[in-house]
């Protein structure tokens, strides 16, 4: 039986803003693929799974996973092509866009940096930016890294582009960060905001204790003691490339390739990462590790205050930091989720701390129009991932 489990429209992770790359990109015909296989094995369980799913929805590509605390491989699979239309096949060990996942992460590297005592959660933007004394808005001074990762900082959503300035990523991130303290609140004071800006925030006062680029601090404290040596910055592909997945909206029931894809570089910290999906499932097994209390790469103390609820969102659902915190019968309660999007792909999962399960989602696709049909789909995926969890079918 199918598990409900999208949110509420009310309380629904809106996700990062579509300011980055062409959204009028020309389909390209894709590159000569190998010939199929006039009689492939049959597919059974979680593949068959992913296939029904992709196929009826008709999404480029599709992946699913299950991921458990003691097996990170416990089983995952991928159907479908890099490109729409055809050509090479998509395969376990390409690189798929994590959009506001990536959120996650910047929480567990604010985590270990608290740890190491770089920064507190106290930190405020006043702190981390003496220089900004003159210009900051009273409404701000007072902000913390622990408000900037919960989304209590009442910062604007997300930046334009012309605040987005800087030859470098630090300097866009710190560009940002002035700004974004001269802009009017978004929000009252303790409310419940989605905002990519804090998180670009919190990245820029990452790099200033850390003493190195966010990218650079991340691989050095999350990526490399967890074994993730796949992950990238921005899109996946080249133009006109179909060496990794190629990100796609729906256009007039169309799929339409977007050529080298993503959000502008300063989007790092809210959601600018790409892996695969074996990778994504190293992180989320070091999630359910500290949910079980036995966290490898952070302290308990510390990486629990990432999964903690802080932020009521509505009704009995709060956020964390990079994580909803609700509730559903099939987890036996406490459930963490979040979804992600940069508006070419799309990623999703559910993690059951009490059962000691999640599971993943990745399309090199999305559609966010009436049909909302890549969201759907791995809805109906991830239900049907749960249920093959419980039952074996």
């Amino acid at each position: 039986m199918l598990v409900a489990l999208r949110l509420a429209a009310l309380i629904t992770i809106v996700l990062t803003g579509a300011c980055g790359g062409p959204s009028d990109a020309d389909p390209v015909a894709p590159g000569p693929g190998p010939e199929p296989d006039p009689n492939p094995p049959a597919r059974t369980g979680v593949e068959a799974i992913v296939d029904s799913v992709r196929a009826a929805f008709d999404l480029p590509a599709l992946v699913g996973a299950i991921v458990t605390l003691n097996d990170a491989e416990f089983a995952r699979a991928v159907s479908g092509y890099r490109r729409a239309g055809g050509g090479p096949a998509a395969t376990l060990d390409d690189r798929w866009h994590l959009g506001s996942n990536l959120k996650a992460f910047t929480a567990m590297l604010a985590a270990i940096a608290v740890e190491r005592g770089d920064i507190t959660w106290e930190t405020t933007i006043a702190d981390a930016f003496p220089e900004l004394a003159g210009t900051i808005r009273a409404e701000y001074a007072g902000i913390t890294l622990r408000n900037l990762l919960s989304h209590q900082s009442r910062l604007q959503r997300d930046p334009p582009p012309g605040a987005i300035v800087g030859a470098t990523r630090t300097e866009q991130r710190n560009a940002v960060t002035t700004w974004a303290v001269t802009q009017p609140p978004a929000s009252d004071v303790g409310q419940y905001r989605y905002t990519n800006t804090g998180y670009m925030v919190a990245g820029a006062m990452l790099e200033r204790v850390l003493g190195t680029t966010f990218e650079d601090a991340m691989q050095t404290y999350v990526l490399e003691p967890l074994g993730i040596d796949d992950a990238g910055w921005g899109p996946q592909a080249d133009h006109a490339s179909s060496s990794q997945p190629v990100a796609h909206r729906l256009v007039n029931n169309q799929w339409q390739a977007l050529e080298a894809f993503d959000n502008p570089p300063v989007y790092a910290s809210a959601g600018g990462a790409h892996m695969s999906v074996g990778s994504w499932s190293k992180f989320i097994q070091e999630v359910l590790r500290l949910e079980n209390g036995t966290p490898t790469i952070v302290s308990l103390a510390a990486g629990s205050e990432t999964t903690r609820p802080l932020t009521l969102i509505a009704g009995s659902d709060f956020y964390g930091m990079g994580w909803v915190i609700t509730s559903r019968s099939w987890a036996n309660g406490r459930t963490l989720t979040h979804d992600g999007t940069n508006t070419g792909n799309y990623s999703v999962t559910w993690v059951a701390p009490e059962r000691g399960f999640a599971v993943l989602g990745l399309s090199n696709s999305y559609d966010a129009g009436a049909t909302a049909r890549v969201s759907t789909a791995v809805d109906v995926l991830m239900g049907r991932l749960i249920s093959y969890y419980e039952t074996g079918r």
